[in-house]
């Protein structure tokens, strides 16, 4: 498994190390697709800004994936050609809506477990891990809603643009509903975790955080899972 969680700011010139030491363990190419942007100006605009920065990090073969909303054999024609698949930021309800009702979700999967790799940025790291929450919807108390992911990344759930002075009680408040133990990772932004054979290490611009053990994990260090 090889599998990077970033918590946001993606593209960034301070994401730039950890995107170049996945690129080392990524044989291939690499295609982006922004699912978690709205179809159009916005699926475009993240699209590009992705095939830029990798192409800024060393990648030889970066493309963008059509929009599987708009053109769903031109998507997976470009897709199964991917040995990183790369997923930004934007609305985590969006993006795993697409991933379900589409092959893509099914395909990112057969690729991680065939060796290839994603990264997934805000949105797209939530969506990897076995829960995420949804902040544009609530359950029937009033609470933010609670959704199974795709669980690439099995046993963890995303708290994405992590910032100790705004807590996020309430995504911690949906999390802790969880029906499956949870190892729960506040990534800041420029910042991430990278999974590899069964192992994870903090990346980036700042420490992560384990939340609930509030437990800080500097940058170069294992997390504890």
């Amino acid at each position: 498994m090889t599998v990077l969680l970033q918590g946001g700011g993606e593209f960034s010139p301070g994401c730039r190390d950890m995107d170049r030491r996945l690129l080392e363990l990524v044989d291939g190419p690499v295609v982006v697709t922004a699912l978690a942007g709205a179809p159009g100006r916005e699926y475009r605009t993240a699209t590009d800004h992705g095939i830029a920065h990798f192409r800024a990090c060393g990648a030889a073969d970066v493309t963008g994936a059509p929009d599987v909303r708009e053109d769903s054999a031109g998507a997976l024609a470009a897709l199964q050609r991917a040995r990183l698949v790369v997923l930004p930021g934007g609305s985590p309800s969006r993006l795993l809506t697409t991933l379900l009702a589409s092959p893509v979700g099914r395909l990112i999967g057969d690729l991680v477990a065939g060796g290839g790799a994603v990264m997934g940025a805000s949105a797209g790291a939530m969506v990897l891990g076995s829960w995420t929450v949804l902040p544009d919807r609530r359950d029937p108390d009033g609470g933010l809603a609670l959704e199974r992911g795709l669980g690439l990344v099995p046993g963890v759930a995303v708290v994405p643009h992590w910032d100790a002075r705004s807590g996020r009680a309430d995504w911690l408040r949906a999390l802790a509903t969880a029906p499956d133990p949870l190892t729960v990772l506040g990534l800041p932004e420029e910042s991430g975790a990278l999974f590899t054979a069964g192992t994870a290490v903090a990346l980036g611009q700042s420490a992560s955080r384990v939340l609930g053990e509030d437990r800080e994990v500097a940058v170069g260090e294992e997390l504890p899972l």
